[in-house]
């Protein structure tokens, strides 16, 4: 399987257009005002348009509401929806409704018993999202640039496409795949010079890295 690459928290045309020339297959959009890479839906609207298949967009909400979920597909034309909050199995079963749009969910990873949440959303999504857990409540869960335990993932039998997140960048990326055996990376803190600027050449060098161009 080729491996494929999310660049999360694009807040400039500059930086989505770099992922692209990369080769990234996803790019991130944050909607949560309390993240420092926080873009609003006029930006989104702005930068979606850009996208260039093969290249696919993705919107990542916490805990959205129906009315800002009806506000975002009325302003851009996203090709996933990500929920990086608390959503519950059953209101991810509603958002899918509403929306129609493929959803990958986040679920925070601190210890084996956290990967059970995993089984409680394979039916309801498109893919799984596994990032570091943040103690945190009402904060957006990701984009801290901390890796978890990745020896708790080791083996694990997943029933839908995965993302590992959380620390990830070009220094450590072939041990994490190497341990977790995964296919699917979501990098943000690792690509940055500071929050919401990515690096060209960080983005490149994780690209590559991945890639085998760059052992």
């Amino acid at each position: 399987m080729k491996y494929s690459i999310k660049i999360c928290g694009i807040t400039s045309e500059k930086d989505l257009k770099g992922a692209q020339q990369l080769g990234a297959n996803f790019v991130g959009f944050v909607l949560v005002k309390k993240s420092k890479r926080f873009i609003n839906l006029k930006k989104l609207e702005l930068l979606s348009a850009l996208v260039r298949k093969p290249l696919k967009s993705v919107a990542l909400l916490v805990d959205p509401s129906d009315d800002f979920l009806e506000k975002l597909l009325s302003k851009s034309k996203v090709d996933y929806i990500q929920l990086h909050g608390d959503e519950s199995p059953e209101r991810v079963d509603e958002i899918a409704k509403i929306t129609k749009v493929p959803l990958i969910k986040a679920i925070g990873v601190e210890k084996e018993s956290d990967l059970l949440s995993v089984r409680s959303y394979e039916n309801s999504v498109d893919y799984i999202l596994l990032d570091s857990k943040s103690k945190e409540t009402g904060h957006l869960k990701g984009g801290r640039g901390i890796s978890f335990n990745w020896n708790i993932i080791r083996g694990f039998n997943f029933n839908k496409p995965w993302f590992l997140a959380g620390g990830l960048n070009a220094n450590n990326v072939i041990d994490a795949m190497r341990i977790t055996g995964a296919k699917m990376l979501d990098v943000s803190t690792g690509v940055e010079t500071k929050p919401g600027k990515k690096s060209f050449d960080k983005m490149r060098q994780f690209i590559g890295r991945v890639n085998g161009e760059f052992i």
